[in-house]
């Protein structure tokens, strides 16, 4: 009959196997979303510029100068900024997200709605990507073709400028 302090043993060893691996998971998912937002610069199913909408939207703004602050790097058309600590969207970002919806609808695709967040921003990240959903909504996109991926990431291994951003990726 085999003892029994040696399973107890046994037992703690597994779940702190269990842990770590739950631990890598985490960390790996979350590197593959940051990739994946890097990454969505150049992905053409991203990238809305081909859509005939978004060139009647600039138009009007063709007087103000288009060009970004020189510290403030330019945000792709599929990801919308906040201002940090915000829940609302300024105009400009707002009229991406109604882009976003009319060539979600226009061409019959999903929406997952992406963000990162640290655990003590992660209330503020769900509201960012509710508002989002929201305005895809009332763009036209259905509820049963969008997602909210939102992936809590530890302290400090997201940048400011990351963690006050959503994108919306076109599937």
């Amino acid at each position: 009959m085999p003892d029994r302090k040696s399973s107890s043993t046994s037992n703690s060893s597994r779940t702190a196997a269990k842990v770590a691996v739950a631990v890598l998971i985490v960390i790996a998912i979350a590197g593959f979303v940051l990739a994946g937002l890097k990454a969505g610069k150049s992905a053409p199913e991203q990238v809305v510029a081909a859509d005939p909408t978004q060139e009647a939207a600039a138009a009007p703004t063709a007087a103000a100068p288009a060009t970004a602050a020189p510290d403030e790097p330019a945000v792709p058309a599929n990801i919308v900024a906040f201002a940090p600590s915000s829940s609302n969207l300024a105009e400009k970002e707002l009229a991406k997200v109604r882009t976003i919806a009319e060539t979600a609808k226009k061409k019959n695709r999903e929406v997952h709605i992406v963000s990162t967040a640290e655990a003590s921003q992660f209330g503020l990240a769900q509201q960012r990507a509710n508002l989002v959903r929201q305005t895809l909504e009332q763009g036209g996109v259905p509820l049963g073709r969008m997602t909210i991926k939102i992936s809590q990431v530890p302290q400090g291994t997201v940048s400011v400028t990351e963690a006050n951003r959503v994108a919306m990726v076109l599937q």
